[in-house]
């Protein structure tokens, strides 16, 4: 017969238990009802979007929970899951900041340092950005040089390959670019830029004299325990579909030399691990402080190294052709969200973290 023996100590260590199992399940119920009303709500985005499959993971009060909605592909059985694999896009420019803001804290790189010195000396920089752009403008998307997006190049891109345009950029290309770029009309302005955090990378690259995916591995991915991020095209059983806004099956993305800027492939469970980080004591904490700082600011936004700043909490979005996601953390509140969609659809995965960040404060 077991013989049950409760001690003051014990007592007090069960109780403790007892209640931090109470809490648990009255904050995963409290939020069960927040994910049931924005997934089956009589406006809920099962009804609005029938196809889409979601995958949303929070952390609150040091407890994550994990949430999906939908399979991974159209019409398809298999459901998605916390570990399903999800195109993160330009939420990738948030590891390429933090590399950054840890050289400059490891003497590696000055904040103030320009582009110019980690060039090769075979470079000649038109006389427009000589001694002009700073790696911290790359990282906060005010250096005024191409975009990549919407500008001559993204155009020529697309008429090569319009379902996979990026495969084209390499170093060389990079390099070319800048060699052909004779004034920076908007340096010092506000301008959304994946070939700035495509330059950032190679600097920082022939800086570490190490392959970007290493660098990105050794310093973030295997400190923080993601082990299922990689810039790597993943397959396997447990793969989010890729699909347009209008439902159409789009390819992996092949980034090249713009990986830095929106290549990284993940899911939910890395990802909170990942903005855990910016939340909780780590070897991090002062990079992370330094990607906080407001490096640019106008009446419309604060971004930091990589985050764009709000009131109270920083986010990330990133939208490839057939997949978005969105991160937004709090430290101040100790929350963070991570929403993946197996269809390209920003604005869906922007609201969807808006209502739920929302119905967590209340």
């Amino acid at each position: 017969m077991l013989k049950w023996t409760f001690t003051k100590f014990n007592m007090k260590k069960t109780i403790g238990i007892l209640l931090l199992f109470i809490a648990t399940c009255s904050l995963g119920q409290s939020q069960q009802k927040i994910i049931d009303s924005l997934f089956y709500g009589q406006k809920g985005i099962k009804i609005k979007f029938p196809d889409i499959g979601l995958v949303v993971g929070i952390y609150k009060d040091g407890i994550i929970n994990y949430y999906s909605l939908g399979t991974r592909f159209k019409n398809g059985t298999e459901r998605l899951d916390s570990a399903s694999i999800f195109e993160i896009g330009s939420a990738t420019k948030t590891f390429t900041a933090l590399l950054l803001a840890n050289q400059i804290l490891n003497k590696r790189v000055d904040r103030n340092d320009y582009i110019d010195k980690y060039l090769s000396s075979k470079i000649t920089l038109p006389p427009a950005l000589k001694h002009k752009v700073k790696l911290t403008d790359l990282a906060s998307h005010q250096s005024g040089l191409p975009n990549l997006s919407n500008d001559k190049y993204f155009t020529d891109l697309l008429n090569k390959d319009s379902r996979n345009p990026f495969r084209f950029v390499d170093k060389k290309y990079l390099i070319n670019v800048l060699k052909e770029t004779d004034t920076l009309d908007n340096y010092g302005h506000y301008q959304y830029n994946n070939y700035a955090f495509s330059l950032l990378g190679y600097i920082l690259e022939r800086n570490s004299k190490l392959e970007y995916a290493s660098i990105i591995k050794k310093n973030i991915l295997i400190p923080l325990n993601m082990n299922q991020t990689s810039f790597t095209i993943p397959y396997g059983p447990n793969v989010a579909g890729l699909y347009n806004q209008q439902g159409e099956p789009q390819e992996y993305l092949i980034l090249k030399a713009v990986n830095p800027a929106g290549g990284l492939k993940s899911n939910a469970v890395d990802l909170i691990k990942y903005l855990k980080a910016y939340i909780l004591p780590n070897k991090f904490d002062k990079a992370i402080q330094l990607t906080q700082h407001v490096f640019y600011e106008d009446k419309n936004r604060k971004v930091g190294l990589g985050w764009d700043i709000k009131t109270d909490y920083y986010q990330k979005d990133g939208d490839t052709f057939g997949n978005s996601c969105l991160m937004r953390y709090s430290k101040s509140k100790k929350i963070a969200i991570v929403v993946l969609s197996n269809h390209q659809n920003g604005q869906l995965v922007s609201d969807a973290v808006d209502f739920i960040y929302d119905r967590l404060n209340n």
